[in-house]
């Protein structure tokens, strides 16, 4: 991708996350860039390609950011601590608006960034809970699949419910909340210990 690709495309996510996607028309992308309707089709096709351009920038950089914690040489509960923020942070700045234009009228885009998501969590949290267990942070009978599509289960379920309000969500409660839930119940005596220790520090 260029790094004009790159520019439009971060604008125009501007765009979408402000009023959707549905509402923001070619016309209106071409006249917030300055650029002729003509100069914005050289880069991007018809508004399709705009859309999945823009999504799959943000997994790409959702990857990277992920890739990044994992990459330090943290220990399981520090790393599971970096995700869990991690998560928080994209949660908070998840946009229902978008994802119903991107569910509705881009339907086959919208799955395909599910499953890339969900593949994604799911290989993580999975190799977190076994270096954990290497670690003798987390307990050795701990069924890593169930876990980590529990996990995922959970995650999922929080962006896409009635039960807790967008300032709940957005609330440090929350994170803390849903962490100490999730290492608690697959920690030994020494995984907790580093939790609390992690949690003073914090």
């Amino acid at each position: 991708m260029t790094q004009e690709h790159q520019e439009i495309l971060e604008k125009v996510k501007t765009l979408y996350l402000r009023y959707g996607i549905k509402s923001v028309t070619m016309d209106d992308v071409s006249r917030e860039l300055g650029m002729s309707k003509k100069t914005l089709y050289q880069y991007f096709d018809d508004k399709q390609k705009l859309v999945a351009g823009i999504t799959h920038m943000e997994m790409d950089r959702a990857k990277k950011m992920v890739m990044d914690i994992f990459e330090q040489g943290l220990d399981a509960i520090s790393e599971m601590f970096q995700l869990h923020r991690f998560l928080d942070q994209m949660a908070k700045a998840h946009s229902h608006v978008c994802e119903y234009d991107l569910k509705k009228y881009y339907p086959a885009l919208f799955q395909e960034i599910i499953n890339m998501k969900r593949d994604m969590l799911y290989r993580l949290w999975k190799t977190n809970i076994e270096k954990g267990k290497s670690e003798s942070l987390y307990r050795a009978e701990v069924n890593t699949e169930i876990i980590a599509k529990t996990n995922l289960l959970r995650f999922e379920s929080s962006m896409d419910t009635c039960i807790f309000t967008d300032a709940e969500m957005a609330s440090l409660d929350f994170f803390n909340e849903i962490f100490v839930y999730h290492v608690r119940g697959i920690a030994t005596a020494k995984g907790i210990k580093r939790l609390e220790a992690l949690l003073a520090e914090a």
